[in-house]
């Protein structure tokens, strides 16, 4: 017998999985920079090499602790304990609230809709999240790859959620705001749009047949 669980196929969404970097909240790496050193970059140091080199992402796959990741930037770029502190501290700082997207998000769960993420996070920012905001409790389930050992687009970060929550990938729709991680959720069969801002994704969810004003059919 199949398991419609993982039954690839378009059918009525039933459930909105969300990104959060830039989808629910802010992340600028370059905003981060600015706010941590100012115009005293030290030289050959970029938001680049910070957050999108091979010691974030191994934080990213919680391969190691935010903790040890201040360390190694201290060893590879030369930062006291002081100027990764200021770094780590900016960091938090910048992850403002896009504010229309739990807006959004609580409209579509009072109408029945399943609620989901899939986020390349830090263990440490997701506990920051769920005590500063009021967003994270709307999930009825999240991937987070500090979790898993991976990132998306990898296929496994979207099949744990589907094949975890009993999802049927073609009732899904996936909002990021990178195209390859677009593309990885529509190869496992999902929906998905690059996320610009919450009023196109809402227009995105309608085109679907998705009011999340109107109460969803049961299946």
């Amino acid at each position: 017998m199949t398991n419609c669980a993982n039954t690839i196929g378009p059918g009525t969404i039933r459930n909105v999985v969300f990104d959060v970097g830039n989808v629910i909240v802010r992340w600028e790496p370059e905003a981060i920079v600015e706010l941590a050193f100012g115009k005293d970059l030290p030289d050959g140091i970029t938001s680049r090499e910070l957050f999108g080199g091979d010691i974030f992402r191994a934080l990213n796959r919680g391969a190691m602790s935010l903790t040890e990741t201040q360390r190694m930037y201290g060893e590879r770029h030369g930062f006291d304990r002081k100027t990764t502190d200021r770094l780590v501290s900016a960091l938090f700082e910048s992850l403002h609230l896009i504010e229309e997207t739990p807006k959004l998000m609580r409209r579509l769960k009072a109408s029945g809709y399943g609620i989901y993420a899939i986020t390349d996070n830090v263990h440490e920012i997701v506990a920051y999240l769920r005590g500063r905001y009021d967003f994270w409790p709307l999930f009825d389930g999240a991937c987070v790859s500090a979790d898993h050992s991976t990132l998306k687009p990898d296929p496994r970060m979207y099949t744990w959620l589907t094949e975890t929550y009993d999802l049927v990938p073609g009732e899904c729709v996936f909002f990021d705001d990178l195209q390859k991680n677009v593309d990885g959720a529509k190869a496992v069969g999902m929906q998905s749009f690059v996320f610009t801002t919450t009023a196109q994704a809402e227009a995105d969810l309608r085109s679907l047949g998705v009011d999340p004003d109107r109460k969803l059919e049961a299946a």
